[in-house]
Formats: C-alpha cells, structure tokens, sequence
C-alpha cells in the first residue's frame, strides 16, 4: 500500500517469538561488576553518560520517571492548595504530561527544521532554557493561578519529554548495533532511572513536610541544567547539515508518520483546550473519540509487525484507568473531610509509598532479564497482565474499607504497590527492547516519538476518563 513504512530489516529479530535474552554467562545478578565492564566495551562512555544526565539524573531522580518526583509529586499539594475537586486536579495533571504524548511532534520538528544545522542539540538547549525558568517561577511563588501553575508544570515536562524522545534516537540506533545486549542496555537505563526515583522520593518527603510543596522545585532548577553538558558537548555525535530538509521533503519521505504525529499532536491541543472548556463528563466521551481515531489510524496506514505492538500497548494504558487524584485525596484527607481513611502524613504519603512503589520496579528490572532470559515477548505480556490484574484488584479491600484494620493500610498499600510495580518493571524492558529494534532506520527518533507519544497518550486519555470523580476522597 503506498505510504507505508518502509520495511525494517530488523523486525525479524524482534517478534514475539525473540527471546528477551540471550543465554550467556554475565548477569547484573551475579557478576555485576562484569556485567557493567561488558556493557562499558560495548557502548561508548559519551553514551553512558549521556544517558546518566539526561535519564538517570532528569527523568529519574526530578522527574521521578515521568510525571512524579521533584517536578511531579509535589504538583498535587500544590493543586489541594487551590481546593479543586479530584477529578479537576486529575484532568490538570493530564494536562501538564501531556509533552508526553508530543513527543513525536518535537522528533518531527527537529527532524524537518534543524537549527543552526543541528537537527537536536539546539532544541534540546532551548527546552532546557523554558524548563529552568518555569522551575523558578514555581519555586519562587510566581505561578500561583491554577493556569499559572498548569503552564509552568507543561515546560518542566515539556523539557522531560523532548530530552527523552530525541537523546532515545541515539539510543536505538546503538541497541541494533549490539543486539545481544540491547536488553542490557535497556536495563542499564531504566534501573538508572529507577534508582533515581528512589533517591527523589526518599528526599521529596522529608523536605515538602518542613519547607512545603514548592521548595523541591528550587532543587530542580538548576539540576535540569545538566543535560546541557552532554548536549553542548554532543555525545550524540550529530553532524551538522547545510540545507535543512523542510516539511515537504520530510512529508514526501515519511507521509504516514508525519500524518500521524500531527494527529496525535492536534489530538494532544484539544485535550489540552478542552479541559478548560468542557465540563467533566463529557471529557469522558471526547477521550473515547480519540482513542478510536488513533486505534483506527494505526490499524489501517502501519504495517502489522509494527502497527501490532503499538496497539496492544496503547489499548493496555487505555484501560488502566487512571485514579491517581482520587487516591490522592484517599490517602492524604484529614478525618474531617475523609472520617474513615488513613489520614497519612504528606511525609508518608511521598516517601512511603513513593519508595516502596519504586523499589518494586527496581527489583522488576533486576530480575525480569533473568527470570524471563528464554520467554518469548508474547509470553511475558500474557504472565504480566494476569499479575497485574491481580495485583490491581488487591487494591480494593483497603479502598472499600473492607480490612477493618485487621491490616495495617500502611502495610497493606506498601505491598501492593511494591509488587505492582514490580510486575511493571518485568513488562517494560521488552517493551523498550522491542520499539528500538521496530523502529525503522533513518527515522528511529520519529517512530520511536511515536511508538511513546501513542502510549502516554493512551495513560492520558485513561486519566480524562477519571476526571468525573467526586469532589474530595475516592
């Protein structure tokens, strides 16, 4: 059919019947000095780096992996500040991720409008520029409005988002140089990431609990400014061009993904707007719109090798259903306003639960290299959903006070969130493995945009569908 994706010559070696690993002798487990010194031989030490700063150090420990640590967490205090509803603060906090779902529009952008002749590092410095100052602006009390607030919040992420998409090209195209350690490489990254997480969130508590919700944000400010090192320092390894492509060339190359990003895209501004216009229950029917649109859009114009795995996932996050505002108020409402919860402390509330939800993960990646070393991807996709449909039902004794404090909730939370997570953790590796070996060559960092603006977009419109919850508690 024309328009599709060219073939990749890779995407035999990833279906679903590759083994995530290869049998070899070295493992994190068991020898990870020798494990990291493979790894090292492999893989240049600019990349290594360049993923420590820019995954360890910005998505890890301040973004806490995404919407949560230093820039994330502490959004919900501020948001209970402004006295909004569950659902309100669930459809705002939908807004501010949304960089996520943008990502292949910025992979577009870079790649059709290079500046200076640089298709990456001048967007990567100016992304971290708007960052830097809407951290300020956060920190020092400037954005108070709830629009204010909201639109700071967007260039924190937007930063985020943009680094992570157009550093993860570079990645991709390493990971099918070195197959056989592409999980490695993956697991390097993301225990990184975790690792930081866990660091964000043991330091997030104790300081919203004696400074306040907008002190972490002072912290990050200047450590967002990291990325710059291995940016301006191009451990990339990106030539610059002479004449930059412009739409009409990249449209006439890559008219499929160029289409679907700019959907994604006007998909991701109309959320954005409606969420200010529209009133709550009908964001529920807008999101199950959208989420046909691009179910149909990938079903039809990709590839199914490719088009396959983006739809399953985008149908797992879609049927997530995101609860993360009424869980908070669960959580963290006084006796007054909630008589029956378990009242914790913000201290608890972030680093309690915050660690023990991501030392699940840790462990996840640890041992899911090694548990699953022979599966096939399909096998662990089909394991991981029955775990995790179990894990996520064991949440609803301690919502629905059933427990009767026969269980602690501390206790009980702690170890459902940990083992949660950790299902998680066993699931994503092959999921990263599997994006990188589908993305075609030449494009990697527009289809990989893609492959990760289409899954967040779906963890987006899953949290829409959360926004009619009741005004305070669960």
């Amino acid at each position: 059919m024309p328009g599709k994706l060219p073939k990749n010559e890779d995407a035999e070696a990833a279906t679903e019947a590759s083994p995530l690993l290869k049998p070899r002798e070295l493992s994190l487990l068991s020898s990870p000095v020798a494990w990291f010194r493979a790894l090292s031989q492999s893989y240049t030490w600019k990349l290594l780096a360049m993923v420590a700063c820019t995954n360890h150090l910005l998505k890890g420990f301040v973004a806490g992996g995404g919407d949560e640590g230093l820039i994330g967490k502490p959004a919900e205090f501020l948001f209970s500040d402004l006295n909004i509803s569950a659902g309100r603060l669930q459809a705002l906090k939908a807004v501010v991720i949304m960089p996520f779902a943008l990502k292949p529009v910025v992979a577009l952008l870079s790649d059709a409008f290079p500046i200076a002749g640089y298709h990456k590092l001048p967007y990567v410095v100016l992304f971290t520029c708007g960052s830097f100052l809407a951290l300020l602006s956060l920190g020092c009390g400037l954005a108070a409005s709830e629009a204010a607030v909201v639109l700071a919040l967007f260039l924190a992420f937007l930063q985020v988002a943009s680094v992570d998409v157009l550093m993860a090209a570079k990645s991709s195209e390493e990971v099918k140089k070195h197959a056989q350690l592409g999980p490695d490489f993956m697991t390097y990254t993301w225990l990184g990431i975790n690792v930081g997480q866990v660091a964000s969130v043991c330091v997030l508590g104790p300081v919203v609990s004696a400074l306040g919700p907008r002190a972490p944000y002072c912290a990050a400010a200047p450590l967002v400014l990291a990325v710059l090192w291995p940016a301006l320092g191009n451990f990339m390894g990106e030539r610059r061009v002479e004449r930059a492509p412009g739409w009409p060339l990249v449209f006439q190359r890559h008219a499929v993904l160029c289409w679907l990003t700019l959907m994604i895209g006007v998909m991701a501004a109309c959320l954005a707007v409606s969420t200010f216009v529209l009133a709550e229950a009908h964001m529920v029917m807008l999101a199950a719109l959208m989420a046909s649109l691009v179910l149909t859009a990938f079903a039809v114009f990709i590839r199914f090798e490719i088009a396959g795995p983006v739809i399953f996932f985008f149908l797992l996050g879609l049927l997530n259903l995101n609860i993360d505002g009424a869980l908070f108020y669960f959580c963290t409402d006084n006796s007054a306003e909630f008589q029956t919860g378990p009242h914790f402390s913000p201290h608890f509330y972030i680093t309690g639960l915050g660690a023990g939800t991501f030392l699940g993960i840790t462990v996840g990646y640890a041992t899911g290299p090694q548990l699953f070393r022979s599966w096939s991807y399909r096998s662990i996709c089909k394991v991981t959903l029955m775990l995790r449909a179990a894990t996520q039902l064991a949440l609803v004794p301690v919502l629905r006070r059933w427990t009767g404090g026969s269980v602690p909730d501390s206790v009980w939370l702690l170890a459902v969130l940990s083992l949660d997570s950790m299902v998680q953790a066993w699931r994503w590796i092959p999921k990263q493995v599997l994006a990188a070996h589908l993305a075609p060559k030449g494009v990697e960092a527009t289809t990989l945009g893609l492959h990760a603006g289409t899954f967040n977009m779906a963890n987006i419109l899953s949290g829409s569908e959360e926004s009619t919850s009741p005004r305070r508690g669960p």
